[in-house]
């Protein structure tokens, strides 16, 4: 009798361990599943899934802080177009650092903020600089809020241009391009711009460029096209003056505080980055973009 309870005992001992070692497989195999799946979620940059359930309500915050190309443009409207179709996402805050650049660009992602603020309220706000093109950006919304120590304005079009006809003389280099049409080439670096060309230049490009950007930020802004033309002709201007309140801004805040009042406006929404995009590191290339790259990509009237 004692052998067959001593046998017994040692077969639930058996079935106990054994069940063990089940429960330990699976719990092993389920941390391994959890562990490959976050790094797979980590190396590819894809959101968690059950983060966003916690959170409904978003605030997407764009930070448009390089010069105004086609490129960047394209990046920024596919970046929101992205969030356009999540319902978690109620408005959009846009943060101006910016230069300007493209006129042409400058314009497309004007209208584009401008249609977005439809369906999708959008607020603008100008942290450090908003000149130029970045400008005509931030004046396609109302109000624009801005640091007291911004730079705004600058509402003008420039055309850069370099004569290194003396430095290609001393190098032996002369220009020989073959054209057909008067005005095909009416200025070059190797050579000095005739007040002819100049004036063709003046007259079909920056005038006309320049009338599109005072006429399209008048009308942004709601100011008549006379009175917006005084604080034009390039003019830059520091946000606190109270000369442009109401003209090239409205009111002076900052950042944390605008992110405060959007929170509470939107019942505790956070905030998500979006549009981001990593700068060039090389220096070399940081100097091309930003200097050569400038010039010979971006001749036709910079805003």
């Amino acid at each position: 009798m004692e052998t067959k309870d001593l046998e017994i005992k040692k077969l639930k001992k058996e079935i106990a361990i054994s069940s063990i070692k089940q429960y330990g497989f699976i719990l092993l195999f389920i941390a391994e599943i959890i562990f490959i799946g976050a790094l797979f979620i980590d190396f590819f940059d894809i959101k968690n899934p059950f983060a966003s359930a916690a959170h409904t309500r978003k605030i997407a915050l764009l930070h448009l802080d390089q010069p105004i190309t086609g490129k960047y443009v394209e990046h920024l409207i596919a970046s929101i177009d992205k969030i356009k179709k999540e319902k978690s996402y109620k408005a959009l805050l846009v943060d101006v650092s910016s230069p300007g650049g493209s006129p042409v660009a400058s314009q497309e992602f004007a209208e584009y903020l401008k249609d977005l603020n439809k369906t999708m309220p959008v607020t603008m706000y100008v942290d450090d600089m908003a000149a130029s093109g970045a400008y005509y950006i931030a004046s396609a919304i109302k109000p624009i809020y801005a640091n007291k120590n911004a730079i705004v304005g600058s509402i003008g079009v420039i055309l850069p241009h370099y004569n290194l006809s003396e430095l290609a003389q001393k190098l032996g280099v002369k220009e020989d391009t073959i054209t057909a049409g008067k005005f095909k080439q009416p200025f070059s670096l190797l050579k000095e711009m005739s007040p002819e060309n100049r004036s063709y230049i003046e007259k079909q490009l920056l005038k006309p460029a320049y009338r599109n950007f005072l006429t399209d930020v008048a009308h942004n802004r709601g100011v008549d096209i006379k009175k917006m033309q005084r604080f034009a002709e390039g003019k830059v201007y520091i946000a606190s003056m109270p000369e442009i309140r109401g003209i090239l801004v409205d009111k002076i805040t900052n950042l944390y505080k605008l992110k405060a009042q959007l929170k509470k406006e939107y019942r505790d929404a956070d905030f998500e980055e979006v549009g981001k995009r990593e700068r060039p590191r090389d220096l070399f290339r940081v100097f091309f973009e930003k200097s050569l790259g400038a010039l010979f990509t971006e001749q036709r009237g910079l805003y």
